[in-house]
C-alpha cells in the first residue's frame, strides 16, 4: 500500500505480483508445456527443412537460394502453423485453469488471502499468455528464422517481427478469453467447446458473401492477419484484427471480473 497525503491507498491488485509469480512456476514444472514447446520447435523446424529439399537452386556452399515466393511459403508455412496449431495448445493448457481450482476448492482458499478475486484471474490470464507467448511463438519463431538463415540464402524476413507480434496477441487473447470463460462454467466441457467453436468455425464465413467483412474485425483471424502480414501484403486486416481481439479481450475479461466477485466459490 501507498500512503497519500495522510491517507492510505490500497494497491489496484492486491497480490496479483505473489499469484502471478506462482502461476510461472506452475507453468515452469508443467510437462504437457514442455511438450508443446518440444512439438512447435520440431514442426516449426520441419518447415524450411522441407523447403530446402524442394528447392533445386544451389547458392553458395550447401546454402540454398530462395526467391520471392519460396520465402512468401516459408513465411505463409510458418505463421499457419503457430497461428492454429499455437491456438489449439494455448486452448489446451488454459481450459482448466479455473474450473480445476474451483472443483477443488483452492480458489475459495485462495481468496480468503490478502488478494482480490480480479487479482486471482488476472495473474492466472497474464501468465498463461506470457507463457503462451514464450513457448508457442518466440521460441518456435526463433527456431523456424535460425534454421532459414542456416539453410537459405537471399532471406527476407522484414516482416517477421510484425507477424510475430499478432501471434503474441493471439496467445493473449486466448488467454484472456479462455480464463474468462472458466467464470460462468464450472466443467471443462462447454469451455473447450466454446474456445474451439470460436477459433475455428469462422473458417467457413467467407463462404458467405454478405459476412466476408469479418476478417477483418473477428478474432479468429488473427492467424490470417499474420499470414498477410508476415508476406508483405499489408492490409487493414493487420491492424483491425488485433485492435478488435485487444478491445474484445478486455471488455469480456471485464465482465468475468464482475461476475466472479458476485459468485459463491
Amino acid at each position: 500500500m501507498t500512503t497519500t497525503a495522510g491517507r492510505v491507498r490500497a494497491p489496484l491488485l492486491p497480490g496479483f505480483g505473489v499469484l502471478l509469480h506462482k502461476e510461472l512456476l506452475e507453468a515452469r514444472r508443467s510437462k504437457r508445456i514442455i511438450i508443446f514447446l518440444g512439438i512447435m520447435c520440431l514442426a516449426v523446424a520441419l518447415i524450411p527443412t522441407v523447403g530446402y529439399v524442394r528447392i533445386v537452386s544451389y547458392g553458395i556452399g550447401a546454402r540454398h537460394t530462395i526467391g520471392e515466393d519460396g520465402m512468401h511459403t516459408l513465411l505463409a508455412g510458418w505463421t499457419a502453423l503457430v497461428g492454429y496449431l499455437g491456438a489449439l495448445m494455448l486452448i489446451a493448457s488454459t481450459v482448466d485453469a479455473v474450473s480445476r481450482e474451483r472443483s477443488l476448492g483452492i480458489s475459495a482458499w485462495i481468496v480468503t488471502k490478502p488478494v482480490s478475486r480480479m487479482s486471482y484471474l488476472a495473474a492466472k490470464a497474464v501468465a498463461h499468455a506470457i507463457v503462451g507467448a514464450c513457448t508457442l511463438v518466440l521460441a518456435p519463431t526463433a527456431v523456424f528464422i535460425a534454421m532459414t538463415l542456416a539453410l537459405f540464402t537471399d532471406v527476407s524476413l522484414a516482416n517477421v517481427g510484425i507477424a510475430t507480434l499478432i501471434l503474441c496477441i493471439e496467445m493473449a487473447f486466448l488467454a484472456f478469453f479462455i480464463v474468462a470463460l472458466g467464470v460462468p462454467f464450472r466443467s471443462v466441457t462447454p469451455i473447450a467447446i466454446i474456445g474451439l467453436a470460436l477459433w475455428f468455425l469462422p473458417t467457413f464465413v467467407p463462404a458467405i458473401a454478405s459476412l466476408r467483412w469479418t476478417y477483418r474485425v473477428l478474432p479468429s483471424y488473427l492467424p490470417l492477419a499474420a499470414v498477410t502480414a508476415a508476406v508483405d501484403e499489408m492490409s487493414s486486416a493487420v491492424i483491425t484484427v488485433p485492435a478488435v481481439s485487444i478491445d474484445t479481450a478486455a471488455a469480456l475479461f471485464a465482465v468475468a471480473v464482475i461476475m466472479f466477485e458476485r459468485q459463491e466459490l
